[in-house]
């Protein structure tokens, strides 16, 4: 890889599938061995109550630093962005040469569906956390600023990121066919 940095910024609302996508999306990376690093934007922003984008896009700005500095180009973050200006400050916290940004989608019944699933009853924000994944998932998708919207709705994690590989590669930031 050449020392041009990119971010592919993986959005979409919560229960979208972002985080099973980066797992599958790092290891298709691994076995043919191209160099990242990878991270959530909510282990940065965790804890109650949570920290606002503001409290946590410094420590973004140091962790891709970081990375960058042990030889890093090829970052994946997987973020929940709900406007367009917090995708903004997101690319401009990521310092990079090009940002790339895939929305992942799902009706707002199925990441109701699967937030309820994953979430103990017994929370207090599980209601509330329901009701949100809701209303983002049916505005994220037209956020400006998103380069490829793909459904997670019926297919595999795996799938999902073997579409996403093909992009990074038809973009030039990995090369050759995507490993089987």
């Amino acid at each position: 890889m050449s020392k041009v940095s990119v971010a592919l910024i993986l959005t979409g609302a919560l229960g979208s599938g972002k985080s099973s996508v980066l797992e599958a999306l790092s290891t298709l990376l691994e076995v043919d061995e191209v160099a990242f690093g990878a991270l959530e934007s909510e282990q940065l922003a965790c804890g109650w109550p949570w920290l606002a984008a503001s409290d946590w896009l410094p420590q973004l700005t140091a962790v891709i630093a970081w990375r960058r500095a042990a030889g890093r180009r090829l970052f994946l973050l997987a973020a929940t962005v709900e406007t367009q200006p917090e995708l903004e400050s997101m690319i401009d916290a990521l310092a990079v040469d090009r940002a790339i940004v895939v929305c992942l989608h799902a009706r707002p019944e199925v990441v109701a569906g699967r937030i309820a699933d994953r979430e103990p009853d017994a929370w207090p924000g599980k209601v509330r956390l329901i009701a949100h994944a809701r209303d983002l998932a049916e505005s994220i998708s037209s956020i400006s600023g998103i380069d490829a919207v793909l459904g997670t709705e019926g297919r595999s994690p795996v799938d999902v990121a073997g579409e996403i590989y093909d992009v990074l590669r038809s973009r030039g930031v990995i090369p050759g066919p995507r490993p089987e």
